[in-house]
């Protein structure tokens, strides 16, 4: 019994000192399992990391600002120099717009008056007949139109007198000699009816327009409905009232609301829409007699 109790009892010794024995293996095995994060065996010491310090912000050094170059002034063109002696120049002298580019000495142009005078055998193209009434035929299209939108507004219109030859206008002045003498002017010293080779008749491209139901051709006429709207609307056909009222020294004819002269539609509407008569556009061009300066014949 003793014997066996002895072995048992050496045996229990065994299986301690191989427990304890392999319990000290592990635990050097796996020491990081077992020690605390910050803890510090005998003999060691514990290195701890210097806390970082915030990198200084760096001021950025101020920019200096940027001066612009100055910008170069752009050359300003020269404004076109007008010959003064040209029709822009003339008109600009005079307040005007430059007058249309034409040919001055075209037909629509011809200038008739007491100091431009186209003599005894100046004829018209044609002439063609309208409404009983003879006119140079390159305006019975124009006249006809005009007419027609005239009577489209329910005015009446009466063609009264159209193209005169220099011997009618000879018999026509001296009928008007007789009853305005001693020359055939009015009070004013207007003519009342050109001498023959100065009328504008003679040239076939004017017409004495007048209401059909209006018999006197005076001022008074230019307060008719007619007269108003055609004195209005005539450029848009190439016509011009050819002697204004507020014209009479340059025209040296008496006011006739009643008296239409085509030019064309350029010119009619430069004359018209700048207030200046016939005379005065054609001097833009060349030189005209003036009764200061009478052409030479």
């Amino acid at each position: 019994m003793k014997i066996v109790r002895f072995f048992r009892t050496l045996l229990g010794l065994i299986l301690l000192a191989g427990f304890v024995y392999l319990s000290y293996h592990s635990y050097q095995a796996s020491p990081k399992l077992l020690e605390p994060a910050n803890w510090t065996r005998r003999g060691e010491v514990q290195e701890t990391a210097a806390p970082q310090q915030p990198e200084p912000a760096v001021t950025p050094e101020p920019q200096a600002e940027a001066t612009p170059e100055p910008s170069a002034e752009p050359t300003p063109t020269p404004e076109p120099t007008v010959d003064p002696d040209s029709p822009a120049g003339r008109a600009a002298a005079l307040g005007l717009p430059a007058p249309p580019d034409i040919d001055i000495n075209s037909w629509e142009f011809v200038l008739a008056n007491e100091y431009n005078p186209i003599g005894e055998d100046y004829a018209p193209q044609g002439p063609s007949v309208l409404e009983g009434q003879p006119l140079d035929e390159r305006i019975i299209e124009p006249m006809r139109a005009m007419v027609a939108d005239t009577r489209a507004q329910n005015l009446s219109v009466f063609l009264s007198s159209g193209y005169r030859s220099y011997s009618d206008q000879l018999a026509n002045f001296n009928r008007k000699v007789a009853q305005y003498p001693p020359d055939g002017k009015d009070s004013a010293g207007r003519w009342i009816v050109l001498p023959p080779g100065t009328s504008e008749h003679q040239t076939g491209l004017a017409c004495d327009i007048t209401d059909v139901y209006y018999e006197l051709k005076d001022r008074s006429l230019a307060e008719t409905a007619m007269y108003k709207y055609m004195s209005q609307h005539c450029q848009d056909f190439g016509f011009i009232v050819r002697y204004p009222a507020d014209k009479e020294e340059v025209t040296g004819v008496m006011y006739e609301p009643w008296h239409f002269r085509y030019v064309g539609e350029e010119v009619a509407k430069y004359i018209m829409e700048n207030g200046i008569c016939l005379e005065e556009f054609v001097s833009l061009y060349r030189e005209i007699g003036t009764a200061e300066h009478p052409l030479e014949p």
